[in-house]
């Protein structure tokens, strides 16, 4: 203890690398989920608010959004209803992925046209769930622009998922066309 004392600037060292360590691993993490992370393709419809310190952004819902009640494992309107659960989603022919099951522990053994995402349910909504992808920062004034392409249609996210099934946002598209691409750094 004394040794800190007769040397303070050791500790504001020690204390401004840890907390560089930590910043650093935060998005160290994030580069390696959109680097290596499988991608799938989720259509959206978007809404443009605003947020003060990050600017404007799209508000993003997924048909996977909103689970079917016979998916649920647990009873509607059960105090003891999970936080957190994970989502199959399997895509058919056409790349279009749906969920199939809902689990409360990462699911094993999935096919190949199978993929896990983790989800929080909504507290309020007993069939909804957000999977972290829900907002996706744009550059101002384009918001306009991406409600638009919504209503239209013709959005759709390009989302990475990891085998812990964590999801980002990688990019938007527009009828099957990269639109937007999410910056590593």
């Amino acid at each position: 203890m004394k040794r800190l004392t007769t040397h303070p600037l050791a500790g504001v060292i020690a204390t401004a690398l840890l907390l560089t360590a930590i910043l650093g691993s935060m998005v160290f993490d994030r580069v390696r989920l959109l680097q290596t992370a499988r991608e799938i393709v989720l259509p959206i419809t978007p809404v443009d608010p605003r947020d003060l310190f990050r600017g404007d952004y799209a508000r993003l819902t997924y048909e996977i959004s909103t689970l079917d009640s016979h998916l649920l494992v647990w009873a509607p309107g059960d105090p003891r209803r999970p936080k957190n659960v994970f989502a199959t989603l399997e895509s058919d022919v056409t790349f279009k992925w749906r969920v199939v099951a809902v689990s409360l522990n990462l699911p094993k053994n999935l096919a190949t046209n199978q993929i896990a995402i983790a989800g929080r349910l909504n507290q309020r909504q007993p069939n909804s769930v957000s999977y972290g992808i829900e907002r996706y920062y744009v550059p101002e004034g384009t918001g306009d622009d991406l409600e638009k392409l919504a209503r239209d249609k013709t959005l759709s996210a390009v989302v990475a998922v990891d085998t812990r099934g964590r999801a980002a946002i990688k990019g938007l598209m527009r009828d099957g066309r990269r639109i937007y691409d999410e910056p590593l750094w």
